[in-house]
């Protein structure tokens, strides 16, 4: 669906040259929600706005179904566009227009017939649950109902993408979970692909199925979202994961542990139901001790993580390690006894 190769982005500066992006390479499937991750500055509205090419890259490849879209230009420029929807972090509202007429501004534009226009907005005004709203002004309307708007109107003319830079970053906690189940419910039911940047890690726990890490115009990390909780590899992804999930030792629990070594557990999916921890003793003789233990749910998958004191009770502590990876649990040795 999307490609993307060596994709670099320069801006001139007072201090000199900023490299926003820097070499980008990603690929994102059709259908799926894909989300795009990092601190302020790491290039991530950049990035998403080449998508459509509200940025202009400096160099790269971007290909959407096949066709790299830096070579168009003029009236295939434009109907491309109409093809990507873009919801934004402030809503973008124009506030003398009604829900109603903010929803048909991109019909009008198309030149969409007065009567089709109507019907397509009511249609749109049901699916993102503003019907009661059509005639309010985005004054008269809370944060949530706004970005709702924003999204209907990026659906105004059937794109196959939704690009979503920021959205939930300016709502409140009941409207954001609102905002991203409505965005997984379209995506089910319209077929779209979504492209969503953020800096919550929450939102990528919610309603991702892929996650890039971009820092300093680079993606540092990539991989299913189940996946990249499992077992991260960059420092900056543990720091964003330690915001949803928290993985430091309870105080004390280190000093617990004087013969023992000291492990980490973390499991995914079925592995949540076997008995490793009974195979652990019987088959390869290791006393095991549980210290602490919790588990959590990415979009409906078991994911959790064990801190066990393993004592080898005429066994090997070494062996039994290497049972439970082979079993595609990820092993941690946290101290050695």
């Amino acid at each position: 669906m999307i490609e993307i190769k060596g994709l670099v982005k320069n801006y001139s500066t007072g201090q000199g040259v900023l490299h926003a992006l820097n070499g980008v390479d990603l690929k994102v499937k059709e259908g799926e929600i894909f989300g795009i991750i990092g601190p302020s500055g790491a290039g991530k509205s950049t990035l998403i706005r080449s998508l459509n090419l509200l940025e202009s890259p400096d160099e790269g490849i971007i290909k959407i179904n096949g066709k790299d879209i830096r070579n168009l230009r003029g009236k295939e420029l434009m109907d491309f566009r109409r093809r990507i929807g873009m919801i934004f972090q402030h809503f973008n509202l124009l506030s003398s227009r009604t829900v109603r007429e903010n929803i048909a501004f991109p019909l009008e534009i198309a030149g969409v017939p007065a009567d089709a226009r109507a019907r397509k907005v009511e249609r749109l005004m049901e699916l993102v649950d503003l019907t009661a709203h059509a005639d309010h002004y985005p004054s008269e309307l809370s944060g949530g109902q706004k970005q709702r708007v924003g999204i209907a109107r990026a659906l105004a003319n059937d794109p196959q993408i939704l690009l979503s830079d920021e959205a939930t970053s300016s709502l409140d906690p009941e409207s954001t979970e609102a905002i991203l189940d409505l965005l997984k419910r379209i995506r089910d039911e319209l077929n779209l692909t979504i492209v969503l940047i953020t800096h919550e890690m929450e939102v990528i726990k919610k309603i991702c199925d892929r996650v890039a890490v971009l820092e300093r115009g680079k993606v540092i990390e990539e991989g299913e979202v189940i996946d990249v909780f499992l077992d991260p590899q960059q420092e900056l992804t543990k720091r964003f994961i330690r915001t949803v999930i928290d993985y430091s030792l309870p105080e004390g629990l280190e000093d617990m542990v004087i013969k023992g070594d000291l492990v980490r557990v973390t499991f995914k999916g079925e592995s949540t139901h076997q008995p490793f921890m009974s195979m652990l003793v019987k088959k390869y003789q290791i006393d095991a001790n549980i210290l602490y233990g919790r588990i959590d749910d990415i979009q409906g998958i078991p994911f959790g993580t064990l801190i066990l004191e393993l004592r080898p009770n005429g066994g090997s502590i070494n062996t039994a390690l290497n049972f439970l990876e082979e079993q595609g649990l990820v092993i941690e040795v946290l101290k050695n006894g």
